[in-house]
């Protein structure tokens, strides 16, 4: 901590990086988190279908109230869980795991398997369960998801879907009818975070050069952020649930961490240098990979603000070492006003 500077309130940039704002020829954004606070779309999306199934697969309305906010950020600030759908198969396989009716033991139990988890995501949850004696009910639980698996063929994937798009979303973004619900969904609880204004600013100093890198779908993001989808260069954006259909075989590939989302985005603006903005480890994880593998250059700034448990995303932006740690996304065009010489 001793490298940063406080510059103003809620506001932290280190030291040694303040030379690396200058002359960065564009800015790529995280959405959720970052954009938009998914604390009632996605987080609660999660919590909803794990319910879901784990009613189906081990009976009882309790399960309802299984996840908290707490165990989601768990795994996230891992670095291997941008994919909200695997942070609900882990959860789910983890409370199997279990072997508990008692919903507060499942969810210690649950706790401390987020504790083992890294970058490399349900892999991660997958192989410490196996290791430590519940082989079985890793092949039986994914089994009966057919985790990872697509919309129509798992049903978690399927479920989730279904719960996070809405009946009429989810026939626009799947051709299916949908199986599990009829009601509006999950996605109508985003809250857009950035202002017009903040995005029109940020536009203007780059020259139009800003885009996103957001593990949901085009689909999903141009419906919650349609009022400034404008500010945005959406040829240079990248949506990884898309990409990830496109490469079933390993789509691990293109999920963040990885640098390849971040670098396509960044080629498209023909930029050897980009300002990265996001929420989570897998956002400053990604930005340095890129780095490390393209030999571009990319400064990273964490966003704390539209998080559950703020002062533990602060803490884990202190210790990752970001550039810059902002509790929020409209503070930036004034910051890096103050960067230009």
């Amino acid at each position: 901590m001793s490298d940063y500077r406080k510059v103003m309130d809620n506001v932290w940039v280190k030291e040694s990086s303040v030379s690396k704002f200058k002359d960065l020829e564009c800015v790529i954004f995280d959405c959720d988190g970052t954009l938009v606070d998914i604390s009632n779309s996605y987080n609660a999306c999660i919590k909803h279908t794990a319910g879901f199934i784990l009613e189906r697969i081990i009976g009882g309305k309790q399960w309802h109230d299984l996840i908290t906010d707490e165990i989601i950020l768990k795994f996230r600030i891992s670095g291997g869980f941008n994919n909200d759908t695997d942070t609900t198969y882990a959860s789910i396989l983890s409370a199997v795991a279990a072997k508990t009716d008692d919903v507060e033991l499942a969810r210690k139990f649950v706790l401390n398997i987020a504790a083992h988890a890294d970058e490399r995501g349900i892999i991660s949850i997958e192989q410490y369960l196996s290791e430590t004696g519940f082989n079985d009910t890793v092949k039986s639980v994914k089994e009966k998801l057919k985790y990872p698996g697509l919309v129509g063929s798992s049903l978690l994937s399927t479920a989730f879907d279904e719960f996070f798009y809405g009946r009429e979303l989810f026939v626009k973004m799947h051709g299916l009818e949908p199986v599990f619900t009829n009601s509006q969904g999950f996605i109508d609880g985003d809250e857009v975070v950035i202002s017009s204004e903040s995005a029109r600013q940020i536009s203007g100093m780059f020259n139009g050069n800003i885009a996103i890198v957001s593990g949901r779908s085009r689909l999903a993001t141009e419906y919650t952020l349609k009022p400034i989808l404008s500010y945005f260069n959406l040829n240079a954006s990248v949506f990884i649930e898309d990409e990830e259909r496109a490469v079933k075989n390993d789509p691990s590939q293109v999920k963040k961490p990885s640098p390849y989302a971040l670098l396509k985005s960044m080629k498209a603006f023909n930029a050897n240098s980009a300002l990265c903005a996001g929420d989570s480890v897998e956002d400053i994880l990604m930005a340095r990979k890129a780095t490390e593998s393209a030999n571009v250059r990319t400064v990273f700034c964490g966003v704390y603000g539209a998080v559950p448990d703020r002062d533990l995303q602060f803490k884990v932006f202190m210790e990752r070492e970001a550039d810059l740690i902002i509790e929020n996304i409209n503070v930036l065009p004034h910051l890096l006003k103050s960067f230009e010489p």
